[in-house]
């Protein structure tokens, strides 16, 4: 049975201190359980997953998150200060 990290999660395997690769790792198996109880407590903990990882699309479309050289060079407004804060009638008389 071959196991896989959950996103964003970087699990040890406890023979050898090395962290589990993206690609999985094989660990035994018997009616469908791993016969560790460190994977099983693990799997259950949703530490692990028995599905492979999906391709993330940002790192496939990394120009679609940048913004545009002409959007980035476009000054933004500045929002209007409310005329009742402006320091000028803060003065205390």
């Amino acid at each position: 049975m071959r196991l896989y990290p959950a996103a964003g999660l970087k699990i040890r395997d406890p023979i050898t201190p090395a962290v589990t690769p993206a690609g999985g790792v094989e660990v035994p198996d018997r009616n469908g359980l791993p016969t560790s109880f460190y994977w099983q407590r693990r799997l259950r903990a949703g530490d692990v997953t028995k599905t492979p990882p999906t391709a993330a699309p940002a790192a496939s479309q990394p120009a679609a998150t940048e913004p545009k050289a002409a959007e980035a060079a476009t000054p933004q407004p500045v929002p209007a200060t409310p005329a009742a804060a402006t320091p000028a009638e803060q003065v205390h008389a």
